[in-house]
């Protein structure tokens, strides 16, 4: 059993990752700025903070406040993000360039910098959620900006961490159900666009977790749509 804190946790991937590794046997806790987040927690009977991620030391507090409700730290699930639009470039004010990126990689950065002091020896795992091609590619700038830094910190951090045993991979979701815990009723199809069942990206995060040889990682999880486009869309 692993002891995960699980952030930005809402109604859609953040729920369903909780709710699978919950059921795997982990002990998990959970941080949001929003009621889905505290919802999901009371379900699962799951160690709650709310927390804004965008503030360095609002995210030590709640990182510390769990690690010690759960008795230690053995892995961290972080899904915070947002933003995706479709904006040209010049829509794209200065301001939401800067939140886009923000929301997207400061709040990795910040969950990353307060968890790493609290792995043990043993080390553990980080996982982050980026997005597939098929998904920046059809979005704008900044959105792009906040999930490419995403990915050259995880490749990063894999090697700065390796030393300590701390495992830092990515999944890049194509458009996944955001509503119902991310549980569609409908079949998935291979080389197909839309919006997916979220269990998908939350076997693969459990996978990223259980596993101890794979790191520095960036798995598309969008039913291979993005290898099925061509580049200039």
């Amino acid at each position: 059993m692993s002891r995960i804190i699980v952030s930005g946790v809402g109604s859609g991937m953040g729920c369903n990752a909780s709710k699978l590794l919950k059921a795997s046997g982990h002990d998990i806790a959970i941080i949001s700025r929003g009621e889905n987040g505290k919802k999901v927690a009371s379900e699962i009977d799951a160690h709650y903070s709310s927390c804004d991620l965008m503030n360095c030391e609002d995210t030590s507090r709640a990182i510390s406040e769990l690690t010690k409700k759960l008795g230690g730290l053995d892995a961290v699930v972080h899904l915070a993000g947002g933003f995706f639009g479709t904006k040209k470039v010049e829509e794209v004010e200065p301001s939401y360039f800067g939140s886009s990126l923000s929301s997207n990689a400061t709040t990795f950065y910040n969950v990353v910098q307060a968890s790493v002091k609290h792995f043990s020896g043993s080390g553990g795992a980080i996982v982050v959620i980026s997005a597939a091609r098929s998904v920046y590619m059809n979005s704008h700038v900044g959105y792009a900006a906040g999930k490419g830094a995403i990915d050259y910190m995880v490749k990063l951090l894999a090697h700065e961490l390796a030393d300590r045993n701390i495992r830092v991979n990515a999944i890049s979701p194509g458009f996944i159900i955001k509503e119902n815990c991310g549980n569609a009723d409908f079949s998935d199809r291979l080389g197909k666009n839309g919006r997916h069942d979220a269990r998908y990206v939350s076997e693969a995060v459990k996978m990223f977790i259980e596993n101890s040889l794979v790191t520095g990682q960036i798995l598309e999880v969008d039913a291979g749509f993005s290898s099925q486009v061509s580049s200039g869309f």
